[in-house]
């Protein structure tokens, strides 16, 4: 094979193994083994500092073939341990090994690919790498099977990386001037504003159900594949012409553009348009940028810095920044542009300057209500729709102690009387909602909100449907959802050391038909009447895979606790020999025969 085919062939399974797996299967898989935010944040924090680590010990001691081949496949170990890691420190492990493959891969390999090729390829290879995981199979598949997919393309990328060198380094570079100390700086202030402003965009994106089925719902995804793959090869032909500003100018304005128009039905479906093409764009010139410095030495220190920088720093930040909000704030894109203006205009460009701090100021002017006095957060005006709804007379919010409902851990009396008012509640008709956040994901309490009897068959509460016809029940969702971190952990721990006690009782077809088709499907295979509205498709369960679920103590497991990190709930009023029946009628599902009664 042609050296340089290979070379773009290695940039797509870096960049496929990136995405599909470290970005969302691990991040996937941590949940679903009941990881609560602080252990969440706690391994991708130790995945970004093994990565940035990696990443300058490469640069001091020189990137070479064997060593980009050798974080390839810890790339591979990681993804295949992954789906087996329980959390904790095995989990943690996982994190590790995962950023040290990557740290040490991505900044090989960019330090090495101007002996392979030029920036054409690497723009055709950066394409193809994001059309790949935007193929629907790939994208929509269960997050262990993503892990399988991530180590196939770490083992492909490291089959491969190209042996030797070209003869001669290809000479596809800006002039000295762009290169130099000062053109590092501004490099890596311009891809640390695009990587911030698309990873939380694309955060936002995929966990609120209306901005993915607009921009990334089942049928766009073919389409989203080829614009990755048509974006990257334009912007590989743009960036072999010898610049970058100009790309990665018009990058962010797409980008910018798509943030925007994602927030409103009627510009949603330019938003998905857009998106994948400003993607592209950035991510070949990222890769190809280092390259441009010249020397060898100089070339591996430029990788380590801006992907230290922008890759790492701008990632978690622009996530971290995201995990709250329902819509992509136009002060993000405010922000980004200034940060991408000034390092693009200079210090001296006094007049930018002073623009630039317009747009800051109104920026936050704005994020105060533009009154000068602190705007109401989200949790705080949903406490106010709670109770104006008068939630207040069906639910309880406060949990007893030794509470067999299992809905957290106990109350905090004087936390509880602080409130004003209270929100004990007069009656609970209805589950207790304190922790609710810990039980069920944002995006199925919206779709109870709305059709309330479709999740509890025979439920006397009424559609609050109503409520999203603007921001209250968005609003609303925010507050049951901030009060949960203390329980999720809670119940991660007490959902291990469950056990079900009797023997089945009860149909577990019946059961089976009111508490699982409508996600599952009437046969089980992952295609009921909701399948479709969550980030991801629920479960086969008659195909598989079942990394989760391999026997009865399991199954029942998850059907009495919910998967956590899923939009998968808990059904924990039903009793345990319904949740032993439930599970023996699931586990039957396998074996393609009809469950014996």
């Amino acid at each position: 094979m042609k050296i340089q085919a290979r070379a773009a062939g290695a940039v797509a399974a870096v960049y496929g193994f990136f995405l599909i797996f470290a970005q969302f299967a691990f991040v996937e898989l941590l949940r679903g083994h009941g990881a609560g935010p602080a252990a969440e944040k706690w391994a991708l924090g130790a995945m970004a500092v093994a990565g940035i680590a990696a990443g300058f010990g490469v640069a001091k001691r020189g990137a070479t073939v064997v060593g980009l081949r050798l974080a390839l496949v810890l790339a591979a170990c990681a993804a295949v341990l992954a789906p087996w890691a329980s959390g904790g420190v095995s989990g943690m492990g996982v994190a590790v090994l995962t950023g040290l493959a990557v740290g040490g891969g991505t900044v090989s390999l960019a330090a090495l690919l101007p002996g392979w090729c030029g920036a054409r390829w690497i723009g055709w290879g950066t394409g193809l790498g994001y059309a790949i995981c935007n193929v629907p199979w790939v994208f929509s598949a269960s997050p262990e099977m993503q892990a399988w997919i991530g180590a196939g393309f770490a083992l492909l990328g490291s089959w491969l990386v190209p042996s030797g060198l070209e003869e001669q380094r290809v000479p596809s570079g800006p002039s000295h001037g762009e290169v130099g100390v000062g053109g590092a700086v501004v490099a890596v202030g311009v891809f640390l504003a695009l990587v911030w402003l698309d990873s939380a965009a694309f955060f936002i994106i995929q966990h609120e159900r209306d901005l993915k089925e607009g921009t990334w719902g089942g049928a766009m995804l073919w389409r989203n594949a080829g614009l990755h793959l048509l974006a990257g090869g334009l912007a590989g032909e743009w960036l072999a012409r010898r610049v970058w500003k100009e790309p990665v100018a018009v990058a962010w304005g797409v980008l910018a553009i798509a943030a925007l128009a994602v927030n409103h039905p009627s510009t949603r479906g330019l938003a998905g348009w857009m998106y994948p093409v400003g993607v592209s764009i950035y991510s070949a010139a990222l890769v190809t940028w280092p390259g441009w410095a010249g020397r060898s030495s100089t070339v591996v220190w430029r990788a380590a810095w801006v992907f230290a920088v922008a890759g790492w720093f701008g990632s978690a930040n622009g996530i971290g920044m995201a995990q709250a909000l329902q819509r992509v704030p136009w002060e993000f894109v405010a922000i980004s542009g200034a940060g991408l203006a000034l390092a693009l205009t200079g210090w001296r460009a006094w007049r930018q300057w002073l623009a630039v701090g317009g747009v800051l100021g109104i920026a936050c002017w704005r994020s105060q209500g533009g009154t000068g006095a602190s705007r109401e957060t989200a949790e705080e005006r949903g406490r106010q729709v709670y109770l104006a709804e008068g939630c207040i007379a069906c639910h309880s919010r406060f949990v007893r102690p030794e509470d067999p409902e299992g809905w957290g851990p106990p109350s905090n009396v004087d936390k509880v009387l602080h409130e004003r008012p209270v929100t004990i509640g007069n009656r609970r008709q209805g589950p207790d909602l304190t922790h609710v956040g810990a039980r069920r994901s944002a995006a199925w309490l919206k779709e109870h909100f709305l059709a309330p009897q479709k999740w509890v068959v025979g439920s006397p509460m009424p559609s609050y449907a109503h409520l999203f016809e603007d921001d209250r029940g968005a609003d609303l969702i925010a507050w049951l959802m901030s009060d949960q971190e203390d329980a999720r952990e809670w119940r991660g721990v007490r959902s291990l050391e469950w056990r079900p006690e009797g023997e089945p009782e009860g149909e577990g077809s019946r059961l089976f038909a009111a508490h699982c088709a409508v996600c599952h499907g009437p046969e089980g295979r992952g295609d009921g009447e909701f399948a479709k509205r969550w980030v991801r498709q629920p479960a086969n369960l008659v195909e598989g895979p079942f990394v989760w679920t391999v026997d009865a103590s399991t199954v029942a497991r998850a059907i009495h606790w919910g998967l956590p990190g899923t939009d998968m709930p808990g059904h924990e009023l039903l009793s345990d020999g319904e949740t032993l029946a439930l599970a023996k009628w699931v586990l039957a599902l396998r074996t393609g025969g009809k469950p014996e009664e």
